[in-house]
């Protein structure tokens, strides 16, 4: 039945925000706080505070059973009996998706789950720079960044494995992105 074969792309991310913001303190030589003290606007000035905020929904998985049921080799798709979806407050990363919702279809026909019918978890993630330029001559700058990417080092799951006929059906066994990182760095401009 080809109508199975119509639905999401696998990349169709159905809601994406990204939020990047930059803001310099005003602190030192030039801003409106202790710009009249070459000690403060060493300490205090030149610095900015930089951050990228990313919240994204999951992107559309296939739910598949073992393959070899229809005989047309690769992984097949089951009988879908009922949604598929569990609430929000009920997915886990041991139970991701109803597993109750699917049946294996009959010897050496097709199952009627349509394709990208679920959704994988979503991502959320925060990057923080902090960053201060030092003026050692006209010519020259100094600048010292410290950045953490992931800073409240939020999990990004992985897709649930999606193969009904495993015993680990439904279950989140890895992540995609890093753990939180931080880094430090000097920079020279002339």
């Amino acid at each position: 039945d080809r109508n199975l074969n119509r639905g999401r792309s696998t990349t169709d991310l159905r809601h994406n925000y990204v939020m990047s913001a930059s803001y310099e303190l005003p602190f030192g030589k030039g801003k409106s706080f202790m710009n009249a003290n070459r000690a403060a606007d060493l300490v205090f000035g030149g610095w900015q505070l930089g951050g990228i905020l990313t919240l994204q929904t999951g992107l559309p998985f296939t739910v598949n059973s073992g393959g070899g049921i229809t005989n047309a080799g690769g992984a097949d798709r089951p009988n879908r009996i009922a949604d598929g979806n569990l609430p929000k407050d009920r997915q886990s990363i041991d139970r991701w998706f109803d597993l109750a919702a699917f049946t294996t279809q009959a010897q050496f026909t097709y199952g009627n789950s349509g394709r990208n019918i679920l959704d994988g978890p979503g991502n959320r993630n925060l990057d923080l720079s902090l960053a201060k330029s030092f003026a050692l001559t006209e010519k020259f700058r100094l600048q010292f960044r410290a950045e953490a990417f992931n800073l409240t080092n939020t999990p990004q799951f992985g897709f649930p494995n999606a193969n009904y006929d495993s015993p680990t059906a439904g279950r989140i066994t890895g992540t995609l992105g890093a753990n939180r990182e931080m880094q430090m760095a000097l920079r020279l401009d002339f």
